[in-house]
């Protein structure tokens, strides 16, 4: 079997998503010929999307050395780059590819994602009105502006991005969960337990959206707090410092049902409030 042959059979299995196949097919066909540019950047691929992101960074910087102007593998070693914490990079090699596709709607998300990462917010706000300008109703792409107007701090702007969305896509669950958790920063406490019980009532098992009801029920007290958080330990495993957060509400739960809303402590829990990741 031929060098090409293993290369086709490692392509198309990348276009099944079977990564496992086509890194061993690709790796195959480099093996025979290992200016294989087409193998080269579909093993990047499989290995990216197979999660092993430093690996899948080498091999497009392998692609690179060969052909620098190659535009499909700048975007995804920028999307790489950015996984890995390497904002500034990530911008570098989007930027290129950007000179030829300046209104490429997944190009200008990931430039504002990058930059959001770099804390440049007035920038990324930009790119990221641009990509919607040529996306519009982008659910990614409005969750993307209220998470960079939340950065900034214009909460008023964060809530309008999110409303905007759901005017547009009322079944999104991720939205509703953002704008609960908007009314729960503002005070708004049953109108973001309401928020969350129908996420809930649609996903029994939505993570963020079990915590962030645990959390409106602890602020307003008068509920089985053990109960209501053995819940959450059990859905929400996956959220990053979940113990912190229970020991948070286990502070607050030590005041007074009636005496908990505005206090340092509900502040304290309420800011844990958990919003769905948006994948890059």
């Amino acid at each position: 079997m031929n060098a090409m042959s293993f290369s086709d059979m490692g392509l198309a299995a990348l276009k099944r998503c079977q990564y496992d196949a086509a890194i061993n097919m690709l790796r195959q066909a480099l093996g025979e010929d290992m200016d294989n540019l087409d193998a080269r950047f579909g093993l990047a691929r499989a290995l990216h999307e197979k999660g092993s992101i430093i690996e899948a960074i080498g091999e497009y910087r392998t692609v690179l050395q060969s052909d620098g102007g190659h535009e499909d593998c700048l975007h995804h070693i920028a999307r790489a780059l950015l996984q890995n914490g390497d904002a500034r990079d990530a911008l570098n090699h989007v930027d290129i590819v950007l000179r030829n596709k300046p209104t490429d709607p997944e190009l200008l998300a990931l430039r504002g994602q990058a930059l959001i990462a770099l804390e440049r917010y007035d920038a990324a706000l930009s790119s990221l009105q641009s990509a919607a300008h040529h996306n519009p109703g982008s659910e990614t792409l409005h969750r993307l502006i209220a998470k960079c107007h939340r950065a900034n701090e214009d909460f008023e702007s964060e809530r309008r991005a999110v409303e905007q969305l759901l005017r547009i896509n009322p079944s999104s669950l991720s939205a509703s969960n953002d704008l609960g958790v908007i009314n729960l920063r503002e005070g708004h406490l049953i109108a973001a337990f309401e928020a969350f019980e129908q996420i809930l009532s649609q996903d029994a098992d939505h993570p963020q959206a079990t915590l962030n009801r645990a959390i409106a029920l602890t602020v307003m007290g008068g509920m089985d707090h053990d109960a209501i958080w053995n819940r959450v330990m059990e859905v929400c495993d996956g959220i990053e410092d979940l113990e912190d957060i229970r020991n948070a509400a286990d502070q607050l739960a030590k005041l007074p049902d009636t005496a908990r809303k505005g206090t340092a402590e509900a502040d304290t829990l309420i800011n844990m409030a958990a919003v769905e990741e948006i994948d890059i």
